[in-house]
């Protein structure tokens, strides 16, 4: 699984299927990864989560059951 760090994506399968995801990161003010979801490829009124670790990130995106087109 591949994931891009500060692209745009298209969540087409798992949690939030038709949603847009876009990871970014935040290792130099928390130490971790942002992750905002939102249905609209402009990220507008969406949501976001945060994990500790580009492990965790994979995980996070595994649990998800997300594929992801980026575009």
């Amino acid at each position: 699984m591949q994931i891009r760090i500060g692209e745009i994506g298209r969540i087409l399968a798992g949690e939030e299927s038709g949603n847009y995801v876009k990871v970014l990161d935040d290792t130099e003010n928390t130490g971790g990864y942002l992750i905002l979801t939102a249905p609209a490829i402009d990220m507008r009124h969406g949501y976001d989560n945060w994990v500790e670790s580009k492990d965790a990130l994979a995980r996070y995106f595994e649990e998800s059951g997300w594929t992801t087109e980026w575009l």
